[in-house]
Formats: structure tokens, sequence, C-alpha cells
């Protein structure tokens, strides 16, 4: 094929071909093309390099829309590429969150904190990084000099963006704002775009339309699930308590009451009945709780003294308990369509917690209309399987589907489904345990060098391997981990390549999606169960809602999902052509056939004989 102008290679790869045409059809036809893509088919390449030329021709943005930090450095440095191949002045911005960029000392701020603070000393006057960016929100004569000088050097990554801001006395979150504004691709999170609130101070800043977008969204598997979370709210004893301190401290003692009543109000409704692990929740209303409010006050009325009392705290803290809790009970008053509302109790590290919460369902509530309004766009992903899944709960009737071939030779990888063993919790014991951690010992032995083990949970990770006996150095993922033990982990792992390292992770996880262990970093991973979502109300509320909804409830919310969390644990083994690995599924489950037809159609095998298989495999 002929090679599009702003493509930033020499050559296309196997398959690339066919995704640069779908990309000119549906931005021509004004459309969304949902594409399950399989790492090394050169998404980001093919999807901006298009992307650029329709922008440019009709003069529109081209909005890279990614959850990933690795994916945001990719992005700009594939423009720095188009702009060398073109010599085209292609005016590009790296945006991540607004607090990220400041140029202040905002450490322990988040959310509608840093939102209040940052507001109230730009208000003020107070903040000499932005007041040397702009001038009774114009820019100043140093901003504008050193936005052109932005404009006319390579693209910078956020966080050269941010470091000369701050060298020269500016706020980069404005600078970058200043920049985008004149911008023919912004590099953002999802919440650009999706999330209501930023959405609308976004726009309004660069001065566009949604029909003057072109997106892209990359790991398009995600941006459910982000969404819902996005839509989502909290509310807990915790929250109070800390709230109740906060109010005594800067003598606000007319809310504490207030407070208090909340506090009571959720540990009556507490009364669970019967009493297990899993029962400790239930529905709660709308009106039941606004109704116990207001037997102590008026609802609104609360609200208002909370969000006074919180604004006159953050001017002496920056940051506010308070305000968290009237945001919540603000939210509360949403609509009940596609949100569960629940309420529940989970044991914690400072004692038993009662939380409410109002829960999203379904992210087509926001998505539905703004694909509906971009210019075009597409959805892209190594993962995005069954594609119908996606263009029904993100809401976009008239997309393209299209699914491509993976560009990597298929003897490079074998995939074995091994039957014999379950995490299913009505055969979960010590047998079935001990089964498991020697099958688990046997392929770290099969599998030359280093091997990734991903769990459904690290109860059942930790239970399995307290009977596992390997001879290679075992590494243990932890629930929380900082940036920096993640890759200290990462850089021990991968010296151990030679003598051979065994990671022990959960999909789903800090390692199973988003790290890549090229070469022969990692030469097999070994997929130990389902992790299927915990079958909570949360759980069943979103099963009953899309069985509603489109008539596949348990697909949908339960076990698409989980063999989504296995399908991208799976994909930090093979990354380039030359790659070789193992993948293996360790569960009688796999072969069943609702979970079955979710691998591709050729190149699994179900078999016993896994001994056999991958000695022949790696010679």
């Amino acid at each position: 094929m002929t090679i599009p102008p702003y493509f930033p290679h020499l050559s296309v790869r196997v398959g690339q071909e066919d995704f640069i045409n779908d990309l000119q059809l549906a931005f021509e036809q004004k459309t969304i093309l949902l594409a399950h893509a399989p790492t090394g088919l050169g998404k980001t390449a093919s999807a901006l390099a298009i992307a650029v030329q329709h922008a440019l021709e009709h003069k529109k943005k081209v909005l890279f829309l990614t959850n990933r930090h690795t994916q945001h450095r990719i992005a700009i440095d594939t423009i720095a590429l188009m702009r060398k191949k073109t010599d085209r002045e292609i005016i590009s911005v790296d945006l991540i969150g607004k607090r990220w960029m400041c140029s202040q000392d905002v450490a322990g701020l988040f959310g509608n904190e840093f939102n209040e603070f940052c507001h109230a000393v730009v208000e003020k006057g107070e903040c000499e990084f932005y007041n040397t960016v702009r001038d009774k929100k114009a820019l100043t004569v140093e901003g504008k000099a050193v936005l052109a000088q932005l404009k006319r050097q390579p693209p910078l990554h956020t966080e050269e963006l941010c470091t000369t801001a701050r060298e020269k006395t500016m706020c980069g979150y404005e600078l970058a704002m200043a920049l985008a504004k004149d911008a023919h691709i912004i590099v953002g999170d999802y919440y650009y775009l999706f999330n209501p609130h930023v959405q609308s101070s976004f726009f309004s800043k660069i001065e566009a339309e949604l029909e003057d977008i072109i997106v892209i969204v990359d790991e398009g598997h995600n941006l459910p699930s982000r969404i819902m979370d996005m839509l989502s709210n909290n509310l807990s004893t915790t929250m109070l308590r800390n709230a109740i301190i906060e109010a005594k401290k800067f003598n606000y003692g007319g809310v504490i009451h207030w407070l208090q009543e909340i506090t009571r109000i959720l540990t009556e409704f507490a009364d669970f009945t019967p009493s297990n692990s899993f029962d400790k929740e239930k529905k709660i209303t709308k009106d039941q709780f606004i109704a116990a409010i207001r037997k102590t006050t008026d609802y609104d009325h609360l609200i208002e003294e909370l969000e006074l009392a919180a604004d006159e705290i953050r001017k002496k803290q920056r940051k506010s308990f308070l305000g968290g809790i009237a945001s919540f009970l603000q939210a509360w008053k949403g609509d009940d369509e596609g949100f569960a509302r629940i309420l529940s109790e989970r044991s914690g590290k400072m004692g038993p917690s009662i939380s409410l919460q109002y829960l999203c369902l379904d992210p087509a509530l926001i998505t539905r209309d703004i694909f509906a309004a971009v210019h075009a766009g597409v959805i892209m992903s190594g993962t995005l399987r069954p594609i119908s899944m996606y263009k029904d709960v993100l809401g976009i009737p008239k997309g393209i589907e299209r699914e491509y071939v993976s560009p990597f030779p298929p003897e490079n990888k074998v995939t074995i489904i091994v039957p014999e063993t379950s995490t299913k919790f009505t055969a979960r014991s010590d047998t079935m345990f001990q089964v498991i951690a020697r099958k688990c010992g046997e392929l770290s032995h099969l599998i030359p060098g280093n091997v990734a083990f991903f769990f459904p949970s690290y109860d059942l990770r930790d239970r399995i391997c307290s009977f596992l006996s390997v001879e290679k150095k075992t590494f243990w993922e932890k629930s929380e981990m900082t940036k920096e033990e993640k890759e200290q982990l990462l850089a021990s792992f991968h010296a151990e390549r030679k003598s051979g390292g065994v990671l022990l992770g959960v999909t789903g996880a800090n390692f199973a999606e988003g790290v890549d262990f090229p070469g022969d970093l990692l030469n097999g991973v070994v997929i130990v169960g389902l992790p299927l979502a915990k079958p909570d109300l949360t759980t069943k509320e979103l099963i009953a809602y899309y069985e509603r909804k489109f008539g596949r409830g348990w697909d949908y919310g339960y076990i698409y999902p989980a063999m989504n969390k296995c399908f991208q644990s799976a994909g930090r083994c093979i990354r380039s052509e030359t790659d070789r690995g193992a993948i293996i599924y360790l569960d009688e489950r796999f072969s069943w056939q609702n979970y079955f037809c979710c691998f591709p159609r050729e190149g699994t095998i179900v078999s016993s004989q896994y001994a056999r298989i991958l000695t022949a495999f790696f010679g």
C-alpha cells in the first residue's frame, strides 16, 4: 500500500494495512471504529497518522486518550517522529491531572480538595505561578513568549513541560492549556473527555466543541470501568469520624450534631440478617436516606452548611473532610436508572466500617452522547473482545466492529488450557491447593527462565503458594506497592532471567497490565484460576442491570470482564515478533463452553499433556 503521509515508519506491518484502511473509512464516515488489535500491530502509529491527516484536512483536533503513563510517552515519541518525517509543525501537548502539573507544593491534596485550593489562591491572586502565565485570564508577555517557543520545538513529555514551567516560575497546567488551544494533538487521560466537570472546563479553555474532536481511546477495554468509578460516590463512618474531628478542630460545632446523626442513621440501617461475610450488605433507596436526615434537618440546607464550612477550612489547611461529605450528599440526589445504592459493612484496620455507596452501573450514561457528538473516533485495545459487548455497554449503535490478527508468528507461542484443577469456591480445599501448587511447580520447571503466575486474589495466591516448591527464586507482589517498590521488584526479577525467576502476582493488579516483559525477560505466563468478581450485591446488581438492558447479564457483568483480565495477564509474555513463550490457563472452567468461546478460534490447546507439549516447544 501507499504509505500514508504522516505515518512515522518506512513500512507497514502485516495486518496494519487493514487497520489503516478501516481508520480512514471510520473518519470519512464520521463514525466510531471499535478495534480489537493485538500487541504489535502498531495501533498508536496508525491511529495518530490517519487521525492527524484527517484533522488537518478538516480543521479538527485529535484527542488521544489513555490511562497508562507509558502510553503517553509512546504517543509523544510517535508525534516527534511524525514531525521529523514530514517537517511539518504538528503542535501537540501532553496532559495529566491538573494537580500533578501544579508548580505549588500540593502533596496530600486530591480531587475536590485540590480544585478548591487552586480556585481559592488563583481568585485571590496569591498564586505566583499562575500570575506569571496569565494576567486577568489573558496570557502575559512572558507566557506568550514561552508558548511560541514550545510550538517551535519538538513535542515535550509532560514532565519536561512541567520542569520548564517551574524553571520560569510558571504554572505547568496553564501553560499546557494555552498550548492545547492551538494544538493539533492533545494527549491526555480519559477524564478530559468523559468526566462532565473536567470536560466542560477543558473544552472552554481550548475553545472547542465535541464536533471538533477526533478521539482515539487507547486501552479501550478499561474505559467502561473507569467511567463507572468516576460516576460513583461513597460515604463511610470513617469519613464521618474524620469530619467530626475536623469540625471540632476548627470550631464548627454546629455541624457536629448533624454528622453524628448521619453516623447514627448509617449504624441503624446496618442491621444485617442473616449475618455472614457476604451478607453484610443491603440495598437502600434514595428516599430512605434523605427522609432519615430530614427528621433532623433540611437535606439541602445541610449540604450548604457543610460546603460553607469546608470552604473556610480549606483556606487554613487546603483539604476538608466536610467537603467530601457534602459532595456525597449532593451526588446521592442523582438518578436511580443506571445506578445502585448499597449499604455494607467491612472490617478494616480501625475496626468495622459502614459504607453507603452510590454506584454507577452504566458507562453509557456518559459515553453514548459523547461518541454521538464527536466528529469521529477509534476505540482500540489488544483485548477488546467481544467487541459487541463494548459497543453495547458504551452505547455506540452504529460503530464499525473489526478484529485483526496478531502480526507475530503463531509458532512463537503455545497456549494450553489444563483442565485438571479449579479455584471454584465449592472446590477450594487444602487438597486442591496442594494439587494446584504441584502443577505450578512442574510448570516452573518445564518453562526455562522467568515465569509469571497470576492468581485470582492475594488470599488465594498465599493459600496455594504455602504448598509451592520451586527451584527458582520467587518474587511476591504486594497489594499496595509504591512506584519505587514495583520498579525494584521488576529489576530484580529481570536480573534472574538466565537462572530463572518466578513472579507470584495477581490478575488485574500491579504487574498483570501495563508492564512489558520483552525478549527473554518472561518465557511463560500461567493464569491460575478464574478472577471472577466476588458474588456480592454490587456484582448481582450489575448482572441484573445488563440482563434487563441487553439480555446478557451473566456475560457482560461477570464472565467477559473476568476473561479480559486473564487475557491482559497473558499478554505480558509476547511483546514482539521475536519473543517466544508459553501461556497456560490452569483451571478446568477455561474449557467450559461459556468461557472457552472467549478464546481465539485457532492456536488454543486443551490438554493434560502439557509436559510433552512444553518440552517439545522449548526444545
